[in-house]
């Protein structure tokens, strides 16, 4: 079945990256911390409004999906190297957030595609535990919110790179427990029997 690519979320999905981009260049420009955090906020604002918008007018789509994961990638991306460039000291815990979620994380959101799901938010029909960990509203809360407050409010390097290395640790897990499920795709694959 074709998906729609014109919907008021997948609009509101173009409108918070390209926005936010402008914001955070412009925060990086004039090396400007508050503008920094307008562009976290906006994007916080607008991620909760497209999903919003996509579940409350039916238009769910795994092409929205698909835009709003990498939308976050580089946002945060955005995001962070504006706040490592103003706290140069934060530069390891920075690192192993970016690397979890820009690597281990992306790998885990796009696995959703294997199944018949419309996005990551669904995967607890597939596996409660692995959504548990990585999509449920706790679940992000912790992965993402919960991280960059301690970043952004201890400013410490130590208890930043601890709370990272614990996210690392879970994303890990659920890497190889999503290894584990069975192949989704083995039923479309072409028979070797003649």
């Amino acid at each position: 079945m074709r998906e729609p690519w014109f919907t008021w979320a997948n609009l509101t999905t173009a409108v918070r990256v390209l926005a936010c981009i402008v914001i955070f260049a412009y925060a990086g420009v004039e090396h400007d911390e508050q503008w920094n955090y307008i562009g976290l906020g906006a994007y916080w604002a607008l991620d909760v409004l497209d999903g919003f918008l996509a579940r409350a007018l039916d238009q769910e789509t795994r092409l929205g999906a698909q835009m709003d994961i990498l939308g976050d990638r580089l946002l945060v991306a955005f995001f962070y190297l504006n706040f490592v460039a103003l706290h140069p000291g934060l530069i390891v815990p920075v690192a192993m957030f970016l690397f979890q979620f820009m690597g281990i994380d992306h790998y885990l959101s796009n696995q959703f595609m294997r199944w018949p799901i419309k996005s990551p938010n669904y995967f607890y029909a597939i596996d409660r535990t692995i959504w548990a960990w990585n999509w449920s509203p706790a679940g992000k809360l912790l992965n993402s919110g919960v991280v960059t407050a301690v970043i952004v409010l201890t400013k410490s390097a130590l208890w930043s790179s601890l709370v990272c290395g614990a996210i690392i640790a879970v994303k890990i897990v659920s890497a190889i427990r999503m290894r584990a499920l069975p192949d989704p795709e083995a039923r479309w694959k072409p028979s070797s029997e003649v």
